[in-house]
């Protein structure tokens, strides 16, 4: 599997965006790739343009699949024995394929990837990396943390809090 390869759930682009972090995602040194499936449930027009705004600048890879992908994603769908969603089945069956760490915010989702091998992680872990990286400052990541958990109330409560503590 490629460490500096990430291919992305819808959800993590929307708490991206709500919290005005998508520029600096995009700043981190990694690859990272979609799905056409994951864009075309981008509905929303400010977020819309900003995700085709990575797109056109070549920073954001969108995977369009043949026929016979297709028919594997959803086989997946299918065969999956969980309620995922054929875009859910589509980074799965995407992030498998090209060996990239799954990141997702998505319970179920990280459930059924893992069970298959994958690596997986969320936007925690996005918040982290770009700390790390130097993209944001502590400071900046903890206030946008707590935007965050106002509007996704499916954060882990306690790894938040634990983040909070130390960027505050």
């Amino acid at each position: 599997m490629s460490e500096r390869l990430f291919v992305t759930d819808s959800n993590i682009f929307f708490d991206l965006v709500s919290v005005d972090l998508l520029d600096e995602f995009f700043r981190l040194p990694y690859e990272i790739h979609t799905t056409d499936f994951v864009i075309g449930e981008i509905l929303d027009e400010e977020s819309s343009r900003q995700i085709n705004a990575k797109i056109s600048t070549k920073n954001l890879t969108v995977k369009t699949f043949d026929g016979n992908e297709l028919s594997e994603i959803l086989q997946m769908y299918n065969t999956s024995g969980t309620n995922a969603s054929v875009t859910d089945c589509s980074v799965w069956y995407y992030a498998r394929q090209i060996s990239a760490k799954l990141i997702t915010g998505d319970g179920k989702l990280r459930r059924i990837a893992e069970n298959d091998g994958l690596d997986v992680s969320g936007i925690l872990f996005v918040f982290d990396l770009m700390v790390r990286e130097g993209v944001i400052t502590e400071s900046v990541a903890g206030r946008k943390l707590a935007d965050l958990m106002s509007i996704n109330s499916r954060l882990p409560l306690r790894e938040c809090q634990k983040r909070l503590a130390a960027w505050n």
